[in-house]
This record gives structure tokens, sequence and C-alpha cells, in this order.
């Protein structure tokens, strides 16, 4: 990738969109610890912006590495966990709207444990976000 790529709008768009989803999957976890009352406004709002920025973290990246690399998509380890994560917290919201709170708590905390992963694959595993 070249400095150009590195340094173009995406930079100001995609690393933002993906830490404001992971700080919303641990707002919307804490919620759901901390609260006895399953239906807040606030369960239902960080569930629902965690996914949604979540979401916008994983497109605006698949459009930068198109712009970067040239395909959307290349199975990068750092990709294939934000995938998981993805649908982690897509589950999750879905457990949610079903009322499952069981599963909603597990999904949410697998969500949490995937974020720290995904956050540190960057620096442990070898691939196109190396940063080691």
């Amino acid at each position: 990738m070249s400095s150009h790529e590195l340094n173009g709008i995406m930079l100001y768009v995609h690393p933002p969109l993906s830490i404001t989803g992971y700080v919303f999957i641990f707002l919307f976890g804490l919620s759901l610890i901390r609260s006895r009352n399953f239906n807040l406004r606030s369960v239902k709002f960080f569930g629902v912006v965690a996914w949604l920025f979540t979401l916008l973290g994983l497109v605006t990246g698949m459009i930068w590495a198109q712009v970067a690399w040239g395909n959307y998509w290349s199975w990068d380890p750092k990709e294939t966990l934000t995938l998981m994560l993805f649908l982690a917290v897509s589950v999750g919201e879905v457990a949610y709207f079903e009322r499952k709170r069981n599963t909603t708590r597990w999904l949410a905390l697998v969500s949490c444990v995937l974020v720290m992963v995904t956050s540190l694959s960057s620096f442990i595993i070898a691939g196109l976000h190396s940063f080691a």
C-alpha cells in the first residue's frame, strides 16, 4: 500500500467508525451486566449503535481495502476476526430483540472478548494489518 492510500480520506473514516463500534460493544455489554431491567432504552440504544458502527467499520474497511489493495476482502486475520465480531454482535442483537436474556449476555461477553482479540491481532498475527 502506498502512503497515498494510507493517508487518504479513509484513514479518517474507517478507524474512527471501527473504534466507535468497539466502544459501544463494551457499553452494551456493561449495560446488560449492570442493569436488572433488560428493556432499558440505554441498553437498546447501545446495542443498536454497536451493531451499526461495527457494520460501518466493516464496510468502510472493505472500501479502503479495494482502494489500497485492489480487492474488498483478503481473509486477513483482522478482517476475519472483524467478521466474527460483526456476526457475534448481530446474533446478540437478534437474541436481545427476541428477549433471550442469557444468550444476549453471553454473546455480549463474547463480543467484548472479540473486540480485545481483534484489537490486539494487529500486533500479534502477521497480515495486512500487522504493526509488529
